[in-house]
């Protein structure tokens, strides 16, 4: 049904689609006041040192980008490969390639910072295998399935799977890329200080890169534009086994942290992501 409902506006112009987001953005920020509480809370305490209009001004431009993003994903429905490739350039793509003409395969990490949904351009340009959490809500992750199946049907491996498929084609070069900044189980040990707060981070990707020595890569999706956006990479080490424990995420942390530091506004605020804190977990 959603389907049915967002498949026709998909071939409205873009202008069109980002009123609606417009629209969207007044009803769920003065209306509705969506996770207002969790939006301000997070900010407050990620940025002490701001004022409160100066948090006050972020959290209104997290919201419009925010009702963006829906309408961003809304249009890919009817993209073709070639218009996909042309919403998201990725620069500096020759250090992927380095590795992959070494015959070794990458981990390129990210958080959700800008449209994560994008790199599946990545799929259409790179051997890359986009690790993803299937929903607990089985329409959402059908219909989300189905969005990140639109331009590969291979391009795409559930988290429970990762590590079996990656033992297994060890010996094939593929480019998998982690959403790494999701809030882990507190049985995790990745404590990360991160925007000003100790934060658990999940150590999966970080494990497996160990295990198979892997070069790893933090991309930034950075929006130039409404729908448009460039993925840059930067690297984060060339050989994860010769790192000390948890030094990869600490590295993807700081990187990440730059990017939020630099335009607020484009990371999930709206996530709850310090509903673990390390006091409570230790008691």
């Amino acid at each position: 049904l959603f389907l049915l409902i967002m498949y026709p506006l998909s071939w409205l112009p873009a202008r069109i689609l980002f009123a609606l987001s417009d629209v969207c953005f007044v009803l769920i920020y003065y209306v509705l006041g969506y996770r207002k509480n969790v939006v301000y809370t997070n900010l407050a305490r990620s940025f002490p040192e701001k004022s409160y209009g100066e948090i006050n001004t972020i959290a209104r431009q997290f919201y419009r980008y925010f009702t963006d993003l829906w309408f961003e994903d809304i249009r890919t429905l009817s993209f073709s490969r070639k218009k996909m490739g042309r919403m998201a350039t990725v620069e500096n793509i020759e250090l992927i390639k380095r590795y992959t003409e070494q015959g070794r395969s990458t981990m390129i990490v990210v958080g959700h910072y800008g449209n994560w949904e994008y790199l599946l351009n990545l799929t259409i340009q790179l051997r890359s295998k986009i690790v993803y959490k299937p929903q607990s809500v089985k329409a959402v992750d059908k219909l989300m399935t189905h969005m990140r199946t639109h331009y590969t049907s291979e391009g795409i491996i559930p988290m429970q799977d990762v590590a079996r498929y990656m033992l297994t084609h060890k010996n094939e070069a593929f480019d998998y890329v982690f959403i790494a900044d999701q809030s882990p189980s507190p049985q995790s040990k990745g404590w990360v200080q991160f925007l000003n707060q100790e934060t658990l981070f999940f150590g999966g990707a970080e494990k497996l890169a160990t295990a198979l020595d892997l070069p790893v890569l933090y991309a930034e999706l950075q929006r130039t534009s409404r729908g448009q956006y460039t993925i840059t990479f930067q690297p984060i080490c060339e050989h994860a086994a010769q790192l000390s424990e948890h030094e990869i995420t600490h590295r993807f942390a700081a990187l990440l942290e730059q990017s939020i530091t630099r335009q607020p506004a484009f990371w999930l605020w709206t996530h709850r992501r310090w509903k673990h804190r390390r006091q409570s977990i230790q008691s």
